[in-house]
């Protein structure tokens, strides 16, 4: 008789409580902060592997570019230093015109994208006992120097990526 009047109990409190048992505007409010945090963090975390994807890409055209810059130029001939003062002057500009001859990128056509030589020097030592440096001032050639294996030049390329987002710089050796 007692199991009788507990279920009688039971019954009666859970028909005539009046709470349909559902969820309160607390709770509610918590569960769609937590959704809304999580959807925000997602969000950013998808922007971040988006910008990161088009900053590879921009890195990878400007080495492309500035590799087949250095090929034109490597297979361009090469440009004394002459000691009359315009050698250099002549050489930055006959390289920048093979780098230029170099195609922009598909992706970057039509854009501020753009390739320069910005800097020619030359391998040489101010003594016998020197250690051997770069600079614009250095020129073993012509008649005094016919006997010299110094014709070693270092070209430095720019590259300079649609908005100036990035500036890339290749320095390469082009001798005889």
């Amino acid at each position: 008789m007692g199991s009788e009047v507990s279920e009688t109990a039971t019954d009666a409190g859970a028909a005539g409580s009046g709470r349909d048992r559902g969820y309160s505007l607390a709770e509610v409010l918590v569960a769609m902060s937590l959704l809304g945090s999580v959807v925000v963090v997602t969000l950013v975390g998808i922007q971040t592997v988006i910008m990161s994807s088009a900053t590879d890409r921009d890195q990878a055209l400007t080495f492309e570019w500035l590799q087949a810059a250095s090929d034109a130029i490597h297979v361009s001939e090469r440009v004394s230093c002459t000691a009359d003062g315009q050698g250099r002057t002549d050489a930055i500009a006959a390289y920048d015109l093979a780098a230029q001859s170099v195609s922009v990128p598909p992706m970057w056509s039509g854009t501020t994208a753009a390739i320069e030589v910005t800097d020619v020097e030359y391998l040489g030592r101010t003594s016998v006992d020197a250690d051997f440096e770069w600079s614009p001032d250095f020129c073993f050639e012509g008649a005094a120097f016919a006997g010299s294996p110094l014709y070693t030049q270092r070209v430095t390329i720019e590259v300079v990526t649609p908005g100036s987002a990035t500036l890339q710089t290749l320095e390469m050796v082009k001798s005889e």
